[in-house]
């Protein structure tokens, strides 16, 4: 799991949502996103005092730089991008659309592949710079430049680049023109979400910044000073292991929203300790991403001066096999492991009832998850708990005393490794299993797999969606699965049901209808629940804690965190 909060977040996006339609991916959006009738009585002014959990130092300032999105969501509420996911606290879902940003309208003259972008003028910094289409052009090119580890739209979005030069051109200061191979449905969802922000080179370069040893001319972000994005707020501070503070940007885009003054945002990593701040109200919030626990969110929901939200999936971490040898290149190993979970008993004890079992690629997403109960005999490998057949498929595989590790991080370890995974070793136990957890610190778990080798590697759902509410998901690794594990590589060369998998995969980037997405992304969810390429253990429904006094935090999927834009809070 990432570092969450405002300072990062785990690299998922999850969420619930009502049934209603979003807008077709190509379609044109105009106006101005601001605020709406909710927020009418709202008060400008206070400051937000926000936790996020993070250990210690972050792993650096340069957003573009820093593995696992650590600074992406500092990204999103002191930058803009062409667009934005639709965050208002009017909006369904929260997120159900792709709403202007920097852009204020855009089109598609032929079906896709070319996008033309109208910017909005006087979109300024702090310090009076206007964002302008030469400044994307060049926020896309320190992207690739600096060989962002992961995270960045080249990874996600390689057709965005040829080589390692975007495909954008300012056509003059306010539009902006991007040509690609071929479409993509998720082009504008892309084009707002945590993996970048408009970047000024002025500020990066020439504000006593080094030039740029990893990329010359590209600048290094090395302090907050640097970050001066044209979005809500800007930060002023940050302290080691100690936090950020952000104020509001007087030259925002938009002048009737940013209601909040400034924000404070310490880092607390024990969810206990920020649950006791929280009930002694030195503290408005905690979250997005944070983890307080079911049983703590039931105890929370109990105070007479907090208000407790639930939301589906908060984290989602799926398990990625190493499948490029023995023994998790054996299709009966994966299942036996699978078969192994008692899920419904772990939500029924551990959860307290509120939590769902995953069905594969889209576990939470009522619109686009397969229901296991309803996937039959594809089910059966994943989901079905059977400890007896699992005992007869190690037998079977020569595996009856399999040992094997569990690569996780700090962070994951105190939030997600205790007690799920604990709680999966004992299962596990149970059919003559061992398990060993091994904890390795954040920034070299982004970066490093060879300590997973012939283990399983705790990783990420990445690219996703959120205008067709759909994941392009190969592995949840991306660049993460360094080339000693490249599992998901092994199994396009080598599996011929993954090679069909990862047929229906590509359709389904480039479908831009709704149904017809939906087919090929049950499809997607079939084909790996059949053959356990990967391990979900039931994610618990996840409170979101704030004050009584502030309202519209209502965090999204993902960590974008536009909505910090609607916040506001009673004197």
């Amino acid at each position: 799991m990432g570092a969450v909060g405002l300072a990062g977040a785990a690299l998922i996006g999850c969420g619930g949502g009502s049934g209603s339609t979003p807008a077709a991916v190509g379609t044109a959006s105009q106006g101005t996103p601001t605020a709406v009738a909710s927020n009418k009585t709202a008060k400008k002014g206070g400051t937000l005092r926000i936790a996020g959990q993070l250990t210690g130092d972050v792993p650096g300032l340069d957003g573009d730089r820093v593995g696992g999105s650590a600074m992406g969501t500092v990204q999103n509420i002191t930058g803009v991008k062409l667009t934005q996911w639709d965050e208002r606290p009017d909006s369904p879902g929260p997120v159900e659309n792709v709403i202007p940003d920097l852009a204020e309208s855009w089109e598609t003259p032929d079906q896709g592949l070319t996008w033309n972008f109208k910017l909005r003028k006087g979109a300024k910094t702090s310090d009076g710079l206007e964002a302008k289409a030469s400044d994307v052009v060049w926020s896309l090119e320190r992207q690739t430049a600096i060989k962002t580890p992961t995270g960045g739209l080249q990874i996600n979005f390689p057709d965005l680049y040829t080589g390692k030069k975007p495909n954008a051109v300012a056509i003059d200061d306010y539009t902006l023109q991007i040509k690609l191979p071929k479409p993509d449905a998720d082009m504008l969802s892309l084009m707002g979400q945590h993996t970048w922000s408009v970047e000024h080179k002025e500020v990066i370069t020439k504000k006593g910044a080094d030039p740029g040893k990893t990329a010359p001319g590209y600048g290094d972000i090395v302090g907050v000073d640097q970050i001066r994005g044209a979005g809500p707020y800007y930060p002023t501070e940050y302290v080691p292991a100690s936090g950020f503070k952000f104020k509001r940007n007087p030259n925002f885009y938009d002048s009737n929203i940013a209601y909040l003054d400034a924000i404070d945002h310490p880092l607390i990593l024990d969810p206990a300790a920020a649950a006791a701040a929280l009930q002694a109200e030195q503290l408005d919030a905690f979250g997005p991403l944070t983890q307080f626990s079911t049983q703590q969110g039931l105890e929370l929901s109990k105070s007479d001066k907090l208000q407790v939200e639930w939301q589906p999936c908060m984290v989602w971490n799926p398990w990625l096999f190493d499948t490029t040898q023995a023994p998790f290149n054996d299709i009966r190993v994966r299942s036996a492991v699978a078969k192994a979970i008692d899920r419904e008993s772990w939500i029924k004890n551990l959860y307290s009832g509120r939590g769902r079992n995953g069905a594969m690629v889209l576990p939470w997403l009522t619109y686009w998850a397969l229901d296991p109960a309803k996937m039959g005999a594809h089910a059966d490998p994943s989901f079905k708990f059977d400890a007896a057949e699992s005992k007869k498929l190690l037998q079977a595989a020569g595996a009856e005393k399999l040992q094997f590790s569990l690569q996780t991080s700090n962070i994951g370890a105190y939030t997600v490794t205790y007690p799920f995974a604990d709680l999966m070793k004992s299962m596990l136990a149970n059919v003559g299993v061992t398990m060993d957890i091994k904890i390795v610190e954040y920034a070299s778990h982004l970066r490093n797999t060879d300590a997973a080798k012939k283990g399983v590697y705790q990783t990420f759902i990445v690219r996703p969606d959120i205008q067709t509410y759909a994941f392009a998901q190969v592995g949840g690794g991306g660049a993460l699965v360094a080339a000693s594990m490249d599992s998901w590589g092994a199994l396009k060369k080598n599996d011929k049901e993954y090679q069909a998998f990862y047929d229906v995969l590509e359709k389904q980037r480039i479908t831009q209808d709704r149904n017809a997405r939906r087919e090929l992304i049950y499809d997607m969810q079939t084909r790996m629940a059949k053959n356990v390429w990967n391990f979900y253990w039931p994610a618990p429904d996840s409170p979101v804690v704030s004050n009584k006094k502030v309202h519209n935090f209502r965090p999204p999927p993902g960590w974008n965190w536009n909505i910090m834009k609607y916040v506001w809070k009673d004197a």
